[in-house]
C-alpha cells in the first residue's frame, strides 16, 4: 500500500513524520534493533534521493538517520 503523495505533502507541510507516527501508533518495542536499522537505512536512502535538489530536507534525513542508528 502506497501512502498519497498529497498526504505526505502535507505531512511534511506540517512538520510531521509519517513513519514515525505509524511507528508510535504500533507501539513498536524501543528495544527491536532491526526496526530502528531498517529506518536508519530508509532516511539515509531518502537523504541520498534529496541531497542535490533539497539540502535542508537532506539534512532532516540525516539526523533522522543519526537518530534511529543511535536508538538501535
Amino acid at each position: 500500500m502506497e501512502i498519497p503523495k498529497l498526504i505526505i505533502d502535507e505531512a511534511e507541510r506540517k512538520g510531521i513524520d509519517i513513519v514515525d507516527l505509524i511507528a508510535k501508533a504500533l507501539s513498536l518495542d524501543p528495544s527491536t534493533s532491526k526496526a530502528h536499522l531498517e529506518l536508519a537505512e530508509k532516511f539515509l536512502n531518502e537523504d541520498r534521493e534529496l541531497i542535490d535538489r533539497d539540502p535542508v530536507q537532506s539534512s532532516e534525513k540525516l539526523y533522522k538517520a543519526a537518530k534511529e542508528a543511535i536508538k538501535r
